[in-house]
């Protein structure tokens, strides 16, 4: 059993370096059965599809961000949660290039459909924590946001989507942490009363 979670794991990999080093040409079993020293049939009998394997990849994202939201909640003050939130996406994005790819729905074509519901619902569920953490602000605080809630949610979310979409752009050269940095300084400033 441990074996075969290792195997699903290196064809995950594989593809999200693949994702990584090209510009987006076909990616093909075959291809990704030689990247990943297997088999092609190795491959389908792991996943039944390249859909799928695109499936588990949004599922490790998800896991990768969400579970981390718990314990970030409760030391960071509603103020501070969503540039953090929005942090640890860049730097996952960072340290997994690949799926940037992915987050910017862009390797999907439309029969993918699924999965780029998929993909639009990790960002609806990041929408939420940022809307619940401003709304704890506002609770806390008593005191109401400079822009109010939605424009403020649809603002940093926007900043987000933009900032791996320009990282993908910069053909993963861009430095995503400290430009993040620099404009969550001054969003804090426009979104919170002083």
């Amino acid at each position: 059993m441990e074996k075969k979670k290792q195997r699903k794991l290196i064809i995950m990999q594989s593809l999200a370096a693949m994702l990584e080093e090209r510009d987006l040409l076909k990616i093909t079993t075959a291809e990704l059965a030689k990247r990943s020293e297997i088999t092609e049939a190795a491959i389908y009998k792991h996943f039944p599809s390249k859909r799928k394997i695109y499936e588990e990849l949004v599922i490790f994202f998800e896991e990768s961000i969400f579970t981390r939201l718990v314990a970030m909640r409760e030391e960071t003050k509603p103020e501070d949660f969503p540039g953090q939130l929005i942090s640890l996406v860049l730097k996952f994005c960072e340290t997994n290039k690949g799926f940037s790819r992915i987050l910017t729905r862009e390797v999907f074509t439309a029969d993918e459909i699924k999965i780029i519901d998929k993909v639009s619902n990790c960002f609806e569920k990041i929408n939420i924590e940022i809307r619940q953490s401003l709304q704890d602000y506002e609770r806390k605080t008593k005191k109401k946001l400079n822009l109010n809630l939605a424009s403020s949610c649809d603002l940093l979310l926007s900043c987000l989507e933009g900032q791996i979409q320009s990282f993908v752009r910069s053909k993963f050269k861009k430095d995503l942490s400290s430009s993040w940095q620099d404009q969550w300084s001054f969003l804090k400033k426009a979104i919170f009363p002083s």
